[in-house]
């Protein structure tokens, strides 16, 4: 079988300093294949995964979710490969990516020792490193426990924050049309953290900021040495995960996005990843062209809710924010609506377009833009708090980039990676100091979490594996480098 070709092709040791593992569907359900060995599993009806076969080293066989918690541990073996690197809930995270109609024949798992994107630091991944995000909770209705050695999931984040806002309990179904109950969505894969929770406490405004591609590690132990004193105020008051939030395949940026907006894994939500090919539409799909990217909300399934759509089902006349958000449909207010519906955004004062960046950086593209970026966030972000929007918001979601941004251009724990992180931490600092401003601070729980991690990646020549396959007379589609469609 052609798939069949295509797989060994790419396991081929010859190639296994770029590829790391090859995943694909099976006639008896998925499997995981590397040039050290596979593993071959299913997912039976009452969600639990069955593994059917293993050869080898097993790519997923190491299902931790405590390791690589500290800094140390990553920077001292940078380049381990699944197997040796732990893959936490990975056979899941496979599962529901495979339930995607647009899910490719193979997907391509790059092996660190690859820069198949150019970057320094990447994601996408199944490793700890790439799929652990921070989870970070403080104020009103949430219970405070410090830094616990404990894991949520990104699909978790949506439940979690609707229980939070006080989103009544309701009878609906997760995504695959199971039947669930007292959910707060009414389409619901993930689950609510009522540990997190103080029942007996509501508060009146929750603001949740996301820090794009914010390495866990780096960011503790920037908090932990004062470098980060927002963050490190949010623990003290609140509760941190240090084993993180898990994001579900695909790692990356859109998928995660819309998980954590809808409580919807990517593979269901109808944003499966950043870019991707629609069959029915023959088509692809990129979300990271700019004019795509504004709309990204028009992929969502039309059944599923975001926070704020299941918010103003309960609270009809409760206000709802976002800025640089892609999942941000149902919102009163969002940056990417306001564009996508012509909106001019307001230009930045010059103390505004300064204010948080260190000069030293000032001279890398992805720094500089990505600081402009953020700088307009938090304008935008102080404007839905300024009144004139009238009720000052129930929910807010604000986005901040440039974490993501310095972490691909010199890697996690790079003078570059610690500068975003300061950086980010002041211009949250500054949108609470606003929340502050308002009197309202005391009645406002704050989350901070991200959407995937990050994690260094070798220096390395360029590789086209288009070229082997080809060579193989394999005929194929490739998208973005590592998401093979056979014709």
């Amino acid at each position: 079988m052609t798939i069949d070709r295509a797989e060994a092709v790419l396991t081929d040791p010859a190639l296994s300093d770029e590829v790391d593992t090859v995943l694909r569907r099976t006639a008896h359900g998925l499997r995981a294949a590397a040039a050290r060995g596979s593993v071959d599993f299913r997912r039976n009806d009452d969600d639990s995964i069955e593994v059917l076969a293993t050869s080898g080293v097993n790519p997923l066989g190491d299902q931790r979710t405590d390791q690589r918690t500290l800094v140390a541990e990553e920077t001292d073996d940078p380049w381990a490969r699944l197997g040796d690197h732990a893959t936490p809930l990975a056979m899941e995270s496979v599962a529901q990516y495979f339930d995607s109609a647009h899910a490719p024949d193979l997907v391509v798992l790059h092996a660190p020792t690859h820069r198949f994107h150019g970057n320094t630091g990447e994601h996408g991944s199944l490793s700890t490193t790439q799929a652990r995000t921070p989870f970070i909770a403080a104020g009103p209705g949430i219970v405070a426990r410090g830094i616990v050695d404990e894991h949520l999931r990104t699909v978790d984040v949506a439940p979690t924050v609707t229980a939070l806002l006080g989103c009544a309990p309701v009878d609906g179904h997760d995504s695959l049309g199971r039947r669930r109950s007292g959910i707060r969505l009414k389409v619901q894969d993930g689950d609510e953290r009522a540990e997190l929770i103080d029942p007996d406490q509501r508060p009146d405004h929750v603001v949740l900021f996301l820090w794009d591609g914010c390495n866990p590690q780096a960011l503790h132990e920037m908090a932990a040495k004062g470098e980060a004193p927002r963050i490190a105020d949010l623990i003290e008051r609140g509760t941190s995960y240090r084993h993180g939030a898990i994001a579900s395949l695909p790692t990356a940026t859109l998928g995660s996005h819309m998980t954590e907006s809808t409580g919807v894994l990517p593979g269901r939500s109808g944003v499966l990843h950043n870019t991707w090919y629609d069959r029915e539409a023959d088509r692809v799909v990129d979300l990271l062209d700019f004019a795509q990217m504004i709309t990204a909300r028009d992929h969502l399934r039309d059944d599923i809710e975001t926070i704020h759509e299941a918010l103003h089902r309960n609270e009809p006349g409760a206000t709802s924010v976002a800025t640089y958000e892609y999942g941000d449909r149902g919102a009163d207010w969002s940056t990417y609506i306001q564009m996508s519906s012509g909106g001019a955004q307001g230009p930045l004062t010059d103390e505004e377009r300064r204010r948080h960046r260190d000069p030293d950086f000032m001279g890398i593209p992805a720094y500089r833009n990505y600081s402009v970026y953020d700088a307009h966030s938090v304008a935008d972000a102080k404007y839905t708090w300024s009144g004139d929007l009238g009720a000052l918001p129930r929910f807010s979601w604000f986005t901040l980039n440039l974490t993501d941004s310095a972490g691909h251009a010199g890697g996690p724990h790079s003078e570059i990676g610690r500068a975003a992180i300061r950086d980010t931490d002041a211009r949250m600092g500054e949108i609470i100091d606003e929340i502050d401003r308002r009197g309202v601070l005391d009645r406002t729980a704050i989350i901070m979490c991200a959407d995937h991690g990050m994690q260094m990646t070798a220096e390395s020549d360029a590789v086209d594996l288009s070229i082997p396959l080809h060579d193989a007379g394999v005929d194929h589609l490739m998208v973005d480098a590592q998401y093979v469609y056979l014709r």
